[in-house]
């Protein structure tokens, strides 16, 4: 009864409320881990669905390594839930969750470690068109620390295999950037996917399609790196800006400087990268 009327919940956000999609994502997956709690207390019903109950939850949240962000989400997001039940007759008018947010403690820089994107890298195993396109489009955020707008604005011309570099024009201006071996590796694969996938109608212009032959929206990209992160069940939330974060910790752990790193990233203020002290 609980787990349909989250279902219903989501559905009430996605498409009445119109909450944007990585909204939607994150309720869904914090409502989806209440309902595991739930479950193992055998839990099924409204009847013992009250605030000390969720405070318990939150008690045992507190045991565990999670920043005060991601509990104040995770709060917000059944604070809803609550919210909709009560809403929907289907719990007492007057009822509220009186638990308080943690304290905000500073923005934790969500990354991932050499170790945990072979953890990613495993989950995309196959030479289908799709898993092809999202290991490279992984390949390409990760090991160049790109944009997903500067992702999806590529064609074959922006590429030079031989030298492993990419071409950007922004702002009237030439960027250059680099991507590795194993991605030069997966941009050949790809092509030749694509190639025989759409045959005659095969674009050159735009590398990164569905398979409408459509180029890749922003959302799109989000949620299928979102998708393997779940996929590898690593405990956190994985974005093109969990890629781009990674590649900038990498590249400063071995030694690039930061003001050669800005120039990579078209940054103007070298003090941007500040924020990776303590991680490197």
């Amino acid at each position: 009864m609980i787990k349909k009327s989250i279902k219903n919940f989501i559905y009430y956000l996605e498409f009445e409320e119109n909450k944007k999609h990585n909204t939607v994502i994150s309720i869904r997956k914090d409502l989806n881990q209440f309902l595991i709690y739930l479950n193992e207390h055998d839990i099924i019903d409204f009847n013992k669905l009250d605030e000390l109950l969720i405070k318990e939850y939150f008690t045992k949240l507190k045991t565990e390594e999670i920043s005060a962000s991601t509990f104040n989400r995770r709060l917000s997001s059944i604070k809803k839930f609550y919210k909709y039940l009560v809403d929907k007759g289907l719990k007492e008018k007057g009822s509220e969750i009186l638990i308080e947010s943690e304290k905000n403690d500073e923005k934790k820089i969500e990354y991932l470690s050499p170790e945990e994107i072979n953890l990613v890298r495993a989950t995309m195993q196959g030479e289908n068109f799709n898993i092809l396109r999202d290991r490279l489009m992984f390949e390409l955020l990760y090991s160049s620390g790109m944009t997903v707008a500067e992702l999806l604005s590529l064609g074959e011309v922006n590429f030079n295999l031989e030298k492993r570099e990419i071409y950007i024009l922004k702002n009237k201006l030439s960027k250059t950037m680099y991507f590795s071996e194993t991605c030069k590796e997966f941009y050949i694969k790809f092509l030749n996917s694509k190639k025989e996938k759409f045959k005659e109608d095969y674009n050159p212009n735009i590398i990164f399609t569905n398979n409408s032959n459509e180029r890749l929206t922003d959302r799109s990209v989000r949620r299928l790196i979102n998708k393997y992160g779940e996929m590898a069940n690593l405990n956190k939330e994985i974005s093109p800006y969990t890629l781009r974060h990674s590649f900038c910790i990498y590249m400063l752990k071995n030694g690039m400087p930061k003001e050669y790193l800005a120039r990579l990233l078209d940054l103007k203020v070298v003090g941007l990268l500040d924020v990776y002290e303590g991680l490197c």
